[in-house]
């Protein structure tokens, strides 16, 4: 795939991801997605048979997550305590049933054109309407920058300031919430590359002391990334040291290039968002006025 290409397929992929973050975990998973799977393919330089593999097992992987979320351990816990599996999966089932009628009668509804309280129309431009169109240009603009800066660190690990600049958007609407989550990103990816060299360079031998720390920081990525967001990007930014350390990668040099990549999407963020997002003083000023 030539560079250009390239370039506007990862734009593509920011833009539509934080568009469509106001549609719910699912799309914004699917963005997430997205992106990490461009970037292995792109990235890795994965042989057509390894490519293959690695589809593969990122088509498996939601299911996976599914099974566990819904089945082995379930999320929601307000009911009754967390059922064994054997008394999850019948609910499960019927859960499951539940959002195929549901789907089918959906089909049924609007595709055939019998009309309800809400039609196709209606749906769709309220759906549309909920787009997150200004948050979703400004980080378009953010990665293309973050492309350039950070192309000239490395060609080869330019994505990871895109993703940075794709990470640093989520979920925020003004400068003010743009900025904290760039102070909580780098200081985060500080102490993750720290502590990933640490691990590499004193247990680099022992593997099974790395899978460990592989299982915790899987583990704290999940546990903090929603409530406390410097901390789940310390864990996954171990998370992406160890892996690479495992493989063979000299993990200093790795370690400088991920803090480089990082801080240029951070930066290029927090410069589009002064100048291109709505600051929340502004914003409680406008609403005074009004009243």
């Amino acid at each position: 795939m030539q560079p250009a290409q390239r370039d506007a397929g990862a734009l593509l992929i920011v833009f539509v991801g934080i568009l469509c973050q106001s549609l719910g975990a699912r799309a914004v998973g699917a963005a997430m997605l997205m992106l990490v799977s461009f970037y292995l393919g792109l990235y890795l330089h994965p042989s057509p048979t390894r490519l293959k593999e690695m589809l593969t097992a990122m088509a498996v992987v939601p299911f996976i997550v599914a099974f566990v979320g819904r089945v082995v351990i379930p999320m929601e816990r307000g009911r009754a305590p967390a059922p064994s599996f054997m008394f999850a999966l019948p609910h499960t089932i019927v859960a499951a049933k539940a959002r195929a009628r549901a789907a089918v009668r959906y089909v049924a509804v609007h595709v055939t054109g019998r009309q309800t309280e809400r039609p196709l129309s209606t749906v769709l431009a309220h759906r549309f309407h909920r787009l997150a169109w200004r948050p979703a240009l400004v980080a378009t603009v953010a990665a293309l920058l973050a492309i350039l800066m950070g192309g000239e660190l490395s060609e080869d690990r330019s994505m990871w300031a895109v993703i940075s600049t794709f990470v640093v958007f989520l979920g925020t609407t003004s400068y003010q919430g743009t900025r904290a989550r760039v102070i909580k990103r780098i200081a985060g990816t500080l102490s993750g590359a720290a502590a990933s060299v640490l691990l590499i360079t004193v247990c680099g031998h022992q593997a099974w002391i790395l899978v460990a720390a592989m299982a915790l920081s899987v583990f704290g990525w999940a546990y903090y990334i929603l409530h406390a967001y410097a901390r789940g990007v310390f864990f996954i930014t171990m998370l992406v040291g160890l892996v690479y350390g495992q493989l063979g990668v000299a993990i200093v040099p790795l370690a400088e290039l991920r803090i480089e990549e990082v801080c240029a999407g951070c930066l290029v963020s927090l410069a589009a968002a002064l100048l291109l997002m709505p600051s929340t003083t502004a914003r409680a000023g406008a609403v005074l006025a009004r009243e």
